[in-house]
């Protein structure tokens, strides 16, 4: 393990993630606050870092993690850490790491434990997997698009669980989400419209028979009754029990159980789409994008934060509230900043 501890700034000396392993330009993603108040981090092909708000210690395949590649990290009710990463899950309980059993040759994309117990995992090209401690499960795996019958559902970008029980998991190939009541899943996708007018820029070659298209295609208009894009990167749930979804082209989503309500650029949300939806402990949201920094919404005005403000990078992909309601954002090029309500500081070895 990696302490590092010796990173200054022109205001403060406090210490960054620095790289352990060589890599190069490669994202942080803000992954979890653990029940001890702790932060935990990830990057590509340098394994994972705890933050315990003085130090960052690195954890690596030498420490026992089951793989540098880590795509998720969430904390079981037991208190252990649980890694996705792209040779199975490993479990962390404080003092070593193990390896779930029957999870090993598959590359892990999401994470969540439910309130059951079960632990809930999206793997690259197969689908979603449910393990009940015993016994591994498989869904959405054989299930096709309703408009691209040769595609399965092969990129889960991420699961939560809402206040009533039902799982979401959020599409990253085209598949929109689903909910999950226990039972059966529902899919959500966009109108007709919406593939009739190209959003997805997909098209192929059997999807003109798939869509049976006309030859008079109207512009596509977002509607109340369906989600505004079939790329989601990442769900929430609200404090009022509204879900929220990150788009790919189609702004934010808000889902309030009957009608799915577009933040976008007509809201003043002047960006294409997002990566991370965050309420914080004010009630205000948080938007992430891949080009333009960070948005605020109040629910009624929008304010952009950008590398003007300070921030490191204006591709921020993720964002994470530590206990004493600082946010942490995540950005490529290993960029990681800490904003405390008024300023922007970089904890993260940044040399693009």
């Amino acid at each position: 393990m990696t302490n590092n501890t010796n990173s200054t700034t022109k205001k403060e000396q406090h210490t960054k993630i620095v790289r352990t392993l060589g890599t190069q330009s490669e994202n942080v993603v803000c992954q979890l606050l653990d029940k001890d108040g702790n932060l935990w981090f990830s990057i590509c092909g340098e394994g994972a870092y705890r933050y315990d708000g003085k130090s960052f210690i690195n954890f690596t395949t030498k420490d026992g993690l089951c793989n540098n590649n880590v795509g998720s990290i969430i904390q079981d009710r037991a208190g252990n850490i649980l890694f996705g990463t792209n040779r199975g899950i490993c479990k962390y309980d404080g003092k070593n790491f193990t390896n779930v059993p029957m999870t090993d040759t598959l590359s892990i994309t999401s994470l969540l434990e439910d309130r059951a117990g079960n632990i809930w995992f999206g793997v690259m090209n197969k689908g979603i997997y449910r393990y009940d401690g015993t016994n591994v499960s498989n869904f959405l795996y054989k299930h096709e698009h309703p408009f691209f019958g040769d595609k399965y559902e092969n990129y889960i970008s991420d699961i939560i669980q809402d206040r009533n029980g039902n799982l979401w998991f959020s599409s990253w190939n085209g598949g929109g989400v689903w909910k999950y009541d226990g039972k059966s899943f529902k899919n959500f996708l966009p109108s007709l419209d919406y593939y009739k007018t190209n959003q997805d820029k997909r098209r192929s070659g059997n999807t003109e028979n798939s869509l049976n298209f006309i030859q008079n295609i109207k512009s596509f208009i977002k509607t109340q009754d369906y989600i505004s894009d079939d790329m989601i990167f990442s769900i929430t749930e609200d404090h009022l029990g509204n879900i929220w979804f990150a788009t790919r082209n189609h702004g934010v989503c808000r889902y309030n159980g009957k009608t799915f309500i577009t933040i976008g650029r007509h809201e003043g949300f002047e960006s294409g789409g997002a990566y991370a939806i965050l309420e914080d402990k004010k009630g205000d949201f948080w938007f992430t994008t891949e080009k333009d920094g960070i948005w605020r919404y109040d629910g009624k005005t929008i304010k952009n934060f950008n590398e003007k403000d300070g921030l490191i990078n204006n591709a921020v992909m993720n964002v994470l509230e530590d206990k004493e309601g600082n946010l942490w954002f995540g950005t490529k090029f290993f960029g990681l900043s800490l904003y405390d309500g008024k300023n922007f500081t970089t904890f993260s070895q940044y040399d693009k």
